[in-house]
């Protein structure tokens, strides 16, 4: 499995609420994504590198990356 290395809640241009996630790139993890998640409800932001998915599939990342809930969920900086 394929961990996060950016995660964080935001939304996007139409104002939809979701998480921004990023990874190294892994083809096997993009058609993970993109079997798991239909195309309305994420996508790819070519200028950022990352993805938006929408946070009505929180429970899908989970299931996909090992670390989403930690990173989505910790409160505050760490250092």
């Amino acid at each position: 499995m394929v961990s996060l290395n950016t995660c964080y809640k935001g939304g996007n241009e139409n104002g939809e609420t979701g998480y921004w996630i990023g990874f190294r790139y892994d083809l096997d993890a993009v058609e993970d994504i993109k079997k798991a998640i239909p195309h309305t409800e994420r996508r790819w932001d070519e200028d950022k590198k990352l993805w938006w998915v929408s946070e009505a599939y929180d429970a899908k990342l989970c299931e996909l990356f090992p670390n989403f809930y930690a990173l989505a969920h910790q409160q505050g900086s760490l250092f």
